[in-house]
């Protein structure tokens, strides 16, 4: 099983050290409540993402099921100087799990017992907090849902792999703000996130795609999918708005692409 990650974060500037760093507002999360968030290097490169949660006691949590704890946990204390904040590292003991198509919980709500979380919901995403089967990485792919060490990588900023509505442009300064608004504010996004498929082997990942010889892209994931094989690409605009052929660079066609809904940052 893919190591995730279960992070408690204790004292009373815990949500406003999230709410300085990352991307999405959460200084007003109320005990019971979530909201997923991203932390971006001065460039608007995406680092990390992960949902976070308040308990009843308070306690904020953050999950995310296909990276690892110690990394974000890192990340989090180099930022902490003069804050309350104590970070303490529950992914061994805590593992997580996507629950596609699970509606059990309200959205943006954190369920727990004892403390602990045991479910965490934000908009049509859920991560269960206990043991059980994990799902696949075709059913990620056919949901677009990013993923760490794939779309969720420095190479990338959050409006070019589906993630531009857990950005707050304008709840206040965070970590590559400024890079993120320049690309809104002179349309300068070049790229954009799509659902790729082919027949044949799985094509391993990253691979550079290119349409008649010259770069268009890169394939971030890839899955069987019976005799064929789904992935996710970062493609350029123009693959989308003028759509030509497209192949993995050094050879195999790609046979389908379906752009995936493009969402708004927050505060614009």
């Amino acid at each position: 099983m893919i190591a995730s990650t279960a992070l408690r974060l204790t004292g009373a500037d815990a949500l406003s050290l999230l709410h300085r760093i990352g991307t999405n507002a959460v200084a007003d999360l109320a005990p019971g409540r979530a909201r997923a968030t991203l932390f971006c290097d001065f460039r608007g490169r995406l680092l990390h993402r992960a949902l976070v949660g308040v308990a009843a006691d308070r306690a904020v949590w953050l999950l995310r099921d296909e990276a690892p704890g110690a990394d974000l946990a890192a990340f989090l204390d180099r930022h902490v100087f003069r804050d309350d904040v104590r970070i303490e590292d529950r992914s061994g003991q805590l593992p997580v799990r996507w629950a596609p198509g699970d509606g059990s919980l309200a959205a943006d709500s954190l369920a727990e017992r004892d403390g602990v979380p045991v479910a965490l919901r934000v908009g049509d995403e859920t991560l269960m907090a206990s043991e059980g089967p994990a799902a696949g990485e075709l059913a990620r792919i056919r949901a677009a849902r990013p993923a760490h060490g794939h779309e969720i990588a420095e190479a990338f900023t959050p409006y070019e792999v589906g993630l531009s509505h857990e950005v707050h442009l304008d709840k206040g300064c965070f970590t590559g703000q400024e890079a993120l608004m320049r690309l809104i504010t002179y349309k300068s996004v070049k790229r954009r996130l799509v659902r790729v498929g082919g027949v044949g082997a799985v094509p391993p990942v990253p691979a550079d795609l290119a349409t008649d010889g010259a770069p268009a892209g890169v394939l971030t994931s890839a899955a069987a999918d019976g005799g064929r094989w789904l992935g996710l690409a970062v493609v350029r605009n123009e693959q989308n708005d003028s759509p030509r052929a497209l192949a993995i660079a050094g050879g195999g066609a790609i046979e389908a692409i379906d752009p995936v809904a493009e969402t708004r940052p927050l505060g614009r």
